[in-house]
């Protein structure tokens, strides 16, 4: 065999043999990474995780916002309802403001939060003659449950709990208000085939495009490598968490949600960005819908951004399907 074809041959294979090598190890190390954040922030291993409680005290601004909202709380204490169902086999509660209305918001927070976080948001609402509903989701706060679906399950709480506020409270309307992962939780309610006429509005705060697109974002902002970590994490998703990420796609199934709709985005929001805010409105069939750039927005904290817009965009929607 001619010296130089053999000597081509083992250098190819020695190349061949470290690509496999260095893709095996960069597998394994980006697994790693995949694993822990799939299990800090998509599963509950213990009832003292996302537990009731600021969930991030490290940005002032979310410490404060939820200061804000925990005040306006202990102001109502008397108006509070705790309140329990059983959803699919886990106990779920749930703060319930009892303002005398008949008509009732159900305020579906994101990853994280409890039933706590939306007592920044319940002023909102009470201008607007609505009673509040602030549930701890599945897996968070005082609920039983140890994974989070997406949205694909706790669609089903919410449904439960709209039916309690309705059957037991007397509430004759309902309006779902999600924030980020909330908002999708409120595409599934709205998209399934037995959700109740009683439902008869949405506010959809914060909500991405896909979960996919959300996700990727998050990994860049945490300064983690994009691939294969995000590809890693849909996997788990679908394996332990039953549920296909792909599928939590709000851009598609807003073009199935008929209810007056009203799309709130921050014009500082990184995650949701505005632009596919705009898409998913132009996507949307309702003949009742209104889209609104909330100046100086972050993701999740748009009251807290900018009060007066918020509460000015929610009032006037709200008045408009009574």
């Amino acid at each position: 065999m001619d010296p130089l074809f053999l000597a081509l041959i083992i250098v190819g294979g020695f190349i061949l043999l470290s690509l496999i090598i260095g893709a095996i190890f960069m597998f394994v190390y980006t697994n790693k990474i995949a694993n822990r954040l799939f299990i800090e922030q998509w599963t509950r291993q213990d009832k003292n995780k996302f537990k009731r409680g600021c969930s991030d005290k490290n940005f002032d601004y979310h410490l404060k916002m939820f200061n804000d909202g925990m005040k306006f709380h202990d102001e109502h204490i008397d108006n509070i309802k705790e309140i329990t169902i059983t959803s699919m086999g886990l106990r779920l509660q749930g703060e319930y403001y009892d303002f005398g209305f008949s008509r009732c918001v159900i305020i579906l927070p994101g990853r994280m939060e409890t039933c706590l976080y939306g007592a920044a948001y319940v002023e909102a609402y009470l201008k607007a003659g609505y009673n509040v509903f602030c549930p701890d989701p599945r897996a968070h706060g005082l609920s039983e449950g140890d994974k989070i679906s997406l949205g694909k399950y706790e669609s089903i709480d919410a449904l439960n709990w709209a039916k309690y506020l309705h059957d037991e409270l007397h509430n004759k309307t309902i309006v779902l208000y999600g924030i980020c992962g909330g908002a999708t939780a409120s595409c599934f309610a709205l998209t399934n085939k037995d959700c109740p006429n009683y439902i008869n509005g949405f506010i959809a705060d914060g909500m991405f495009y896909s979960f996919f697109r959300l996700y990727k974002r998050h990994i860049i902002d945490e300064k983690k490598p994009v691939f294969p970590v995000i590809y890693e994490l849909m996997h788990k998703f679908k394996k332990y968490n039953d549920v296909n990420p792909y599928e939590c796609a709000p851009h598609k199934m807003i073009k199935s949600i008929h209810v007056p709709t009203l799309i709130l985005s921050g014009t500082k929001d990184i995650f949701a960005v505005p632009e596919e805010a705009k898409i998913m409105f132009d996507n949307s069939p309702s003949k009742n819908k209104k889209l609104v750039y909330i100046e100086n927005g972050r993701h999740s904290h748009l009251r807290y951004d900018n009060q007066k817009a918020y509460d000015d965009a929610v009032f006037d929607f709200l008045k408009s399907i009574e």
